[in-house]
């Protein structure tokens, strides 16, 4: 069989030829979700506004939250930058717990890519300062990207499983719901949680048959697109071998540990924005609040969340206050007293790292878009 140009084997992709329409790729993924994201905070803004107005103008309100803020007591700040910190650094620490199978890091050396991914949290759209943690992380420490993402995946279940625990005990015990079908709702919804809280324990206790019956049910929801099946499954499938890892009971009690330490203290954070604007609401409510809140940061929005925290604290607190500009004050309160020290730290620590931000935004957005891609490793 004659050979020659004629005949060649057409050229396969390579790495140089693949690497324009990774970027294309990157490019419109960021402008999805920044849309995606811009939509959703101007959506809540609107709504926010709306419930704090009650049909009247809004240069009124606005004059109204200004004076609720000339009005609050500011004492609370210091406790709450102190909690903060805390909270952070216990976030490290349990960090450490869940890296445990890849080697043994100090808290101290795993703090500052903490800090870094809360930052870039606050600053870019689709929650991508976690791949960013990851890569800082994984770059310092020369660690595999992917066997580290399993880790802040883990995390993530962990968060789920105190956040609704807390979010199930302020439903099931709270007083002063007048309203039947209100209470009704609640009791609806704090047996959803149990459920779930079951779900997660049958997660954890028995992960590789749950991670089959979950990809079987997963296979069969018809309206779900294939990508986010696949996505779902491979954070399933991530975290069962992390967890396979994670074998040490006393680790097991440490990560439970820490996990209900660092978000009872976010429930006191947010009291102590509530009483610094004069709202004094059983500290159950306060759980409600920060249950309803940690899930619906977990929508898409623009960097910051700003207008879905004060929904959240709205369509809760309503119940319990009349005083809906107050409440909205309050949100901004609790929100600006944690975007402020924890994005000036997290990029004080980026800046001592000596990467640049188009190096690991980039980064950051091929691990989002292909977290088991060899390519990120």
């Amino acid at each position: 069989m004659p050979h020659g140009p004629d005949n060649a084997e057409p050229p396969t992709a390579t790495a140089g030829n693949r690497e324009p329409e990774r970027k294309k790729k990157w490019y419109r993924t960021k402008t999805f979700n920044l849309a995606i994201g811009l939509a959703v905070t101007i959506g809540c803004l609107w709504l926010a506004v709306r419930m704090m107005a009650a049909g009247r103008p809004i240069g009124e309100v606005l004059r109204e939250i200004a004076d609720s803020f000339s009005r609050a007591d500011y004492r609370s700040l210091l406790p709450i930058w102190v909690i903060l910190y805390i909270f952070y650094g216990i976030k490290a620490w349990r960090w450490k717990m869940l890296l445990a199978p890849l080697g043994e890091f100090r808290t101290s050396s795993l703090f500052p890519p903490v800090m870094i991914g809360f930052a870039f949290n606050n600053l870019l759209p689709a929650h991508l300062g976690e791949f960013v943690r990851v890569f800082v992380f994984s770059r310092q420490q020369r660690q595999p990207v992917s066997a580290v993402l399993t880790s802040v995946i883990l995390e993530r279940v962990l968060d789920a499983i105190a956040i609704l625990a807390f979010l199930g005990l302020g439903l099931f015990l709270m007083p002063g719901v007048d309203d039947p079908r209100v209470r009704k709702a609640m009791l609806i919804v704090a047996a959803g949680i149990c459920v779930a809280l079951a779900g997660a324990a049958v997660y954890l206790i028995w992960t590789k048959p749950f991670v089959t019956a979950f990809e079987w049910c997963l296979g069969r929801v018809p309206l779900l697109p294939g990508g986010l099946k696949q996505k779902l499954a491979a954070m399933l499938e991530q975290g069962a071998h992390g967890l396979a890892s994670l074998k040490d009971s006393r680790l097991w009690a440490g990560l439970v540990f820490t996990s209900f330490l660092q978000w009872s203290l976010n429930v006191l954070v947010i009291h102590l924005s509530l009483w610094s604007f004069g709202i004094h609401v059983s500290p159950l409510v306060s759980c409600i609040v920060m249950g309803v809140t940690a899930f619906g940061v977990t929508v898409p929005a623009s960097p910051g969340y700003f207008g879905v925290i004060q929904v959240c604290f709205l369509a809760v607190l309503q119940f319990f206050t009349k005083d809906t500009v107050a409440i909205g004050a309050a949100s901004l309160f609790y929100q600006m007293a944690q975007w402020i020290p924890v994005t000036a730290t997290g990029l004080y620590f980026f800046v001592r790292t000596g990467f640049h931000v188009a190096q690991v935004t980039e980064e950051a957005e091929e691990a989002a878009a292909n977290p088991d891609d060899p390519a990120t490793e």
